[in-house]
């Protein structure tokens, strides 16, 4: 049920998929360092990752993963696995094209860090750029996939900004301070950014269009196609039973240029986690719930028509703790994580379940039951939601990552000890078939 303020709460039935009970050993709270493990790197010597065995049928995917010291290219139709880069001890960063035709990754290899462009469906390496190992590295696709924006900060020196063409091809865009790359606004146009503010420049020569400052803002977070910004801004409240004010963030959005601020969310929502969707005409965020302990909701407000929508309601499970939402690339629907404190007697357990919502509607399309509380579930687990195009979610669970079809079920679980960072998904007829293991 949507509603606007105030909320008005109701029961309400749901159907809910079969859940299938996992039992997880003592030790499973520690997932979120288990998986970052994988991008901690390996001893040397590592193995040579293995094809998954035997067939899967309807595998239509390909993907990158870093596992112990390989960067890796495995292909589900085929079954080949290719190496494309060897002792790396730390992917830096990704960014996937909106298509997932390409996947950009920055990588830390014994003194040195490079930056590589893989085609996702044949596993092909174009190297963009190297530097020494403590340089980090920022990085956003255009919104049409034909370009990449990077800016690279090295562990001495100023660094800068290089924009990387679809053939590989990377030129320095000429910034004199700004070395962090944030988001196109447009083919011609980029905001980049440095310790005191963000600037709006002209993407051939860093010229300088509009400047943003940071000071007194906080989590600020433009949208993918550059056209609004949104930041945190402290209040200072004083509440009748403290002596003592407090100092709350606001939720605040203004456009590019920081012109036409305007507070989305006040400080009795205790606003966090705000996601654009990519039009720049949604920003979602959660509230704490004031009805409900350990719970939160997600708010949506339509930057056109000032309306607020959210969902605040008891269900079948109980009251489910909505969190975590990620917006698909063409902005008509956003999926979120969503879990129920739930037991047996004395024993507690969490539902967990991914929801994808568009307008008014809701769908569940992945759920799993975890022998842990909801709180330490959800503190160990890290964000789950990412798209692949507008169709598919890698989806983390305990037991690894999966590509979840929103349309029909259909998933992919990948292998636990593999992080997966980029994938490409097949059309039906580009599908071919394993051979005999």
């Amino acid at each position: 049920m949507y509603c606007s303020p105030p909320m008005t709460i109701r029961n309400e039935e749901c159907m809910i998929s079969r859940l299938t009970r996992i039992q997880i050993r003592p030790g499973v709270v520690v997932l979120a360092a288990s998986l970052a493990a994988c991008s901690a790197g390996a001893p040397a010597g590592a193995p040579e990752p293995q094809p998954v065995s035997g067939p899967l049928p309807g595998d239509n995917y390909a993907f990158l993963y870093h596992e112990g010291t390989i960067l890796g290219h495995h292909d589900t139709r085929t079954g080949a696995d290719q190496r494309l880069a060897s002792d790396v001890s730390e992917v830096l960063a990704a960014a996937a094209s909106p298509t997932g035709a390409r996947v950009a990754v920055a990588y830390r290899s014994g003194d040195t860090s490079r930056v590589v462009v893989v085609d996702a469906a044949s596993g092909a390496v174009t190297e963009v750029r190297a530097g020494n190992a403590g340089t980090t590295y920022t990085m956003a696709w255009s919104p049409d996939g034909a370009r990449l924006g990077l800016g690279y900060r090295p562990e001495t020196g100023r660094g800068g900004i290089a924009v990387v063409d679809a053939e590989g091809s990377a030129r320095d865009m000429g910034c004199q301070a700004s070395n962090r790359f944030e988001a196109w606004r447009s083919p011609s146009q980029a905001i980049v950014h440095d310790d005191g503010a963000f600037y709006t420049v002209d993407a051939s020569n860093c010229a300088t269009l509009a400047t943003l400052r940071k000071v007194g803002k906080t989590g600020m977070e433009y949208a993918p196609n550059g056209g609004r910004v949104a930041f945190y801004q402290n209040r200072s409240v004083t509440f009748t039973n403290r002596a003592e004010p407090q100092t709350i963030p606001e939720l605040w959005i203004a456009d590019y240029a920081g012109s036409g601020p305007k507070v989305v969310a006040d400080f009795q929502s205790r606003a966090r986690n705000s996601e654009w969707s990519p039009t720049a005409e949604q920003i979602t965020y959660e509230v704490v719930s004031r009805r409900w302990a350990n719970t939160t909701h997600l708010v949506t407000y339509d930057v056109r028509s000032a309306d607020y929508s959210y969902i605040a309601e008891e269900k079948a499970l109980g009251v489910p703790n909505d969190f975590g939402a990620c917006w698909s690339p063409g902005g008509g629907r956003f999926a979120h994580d969503r879990t129920y404190a739930r037991s047996t007697g004395t024993q507690p357990y969490t539902t967990r379940q991914v929801v994808v919502r568009q307008g008014t509607d809701e769908k569940v399309v992945f759920d799993e039951v975890v022998d842990l509380p909801a709180s330490q579930y959800v503190a160990a687990k890290p964000a789950s939601c990412r798209w692949i195009g507008d169709r598919h979610l890698l989806v983390l669970t305990h037991r690894g990552q999966m590509v979840v079809d929103v349309e029909d079920g259909e998933t992919h679980q990948f292998q636990p000890e593999r992080k997966v960072f980029g994938v490409k998904v097949f059309d039906v007829e580009q599908r071919e078939s394993r051979p005999p293991t």
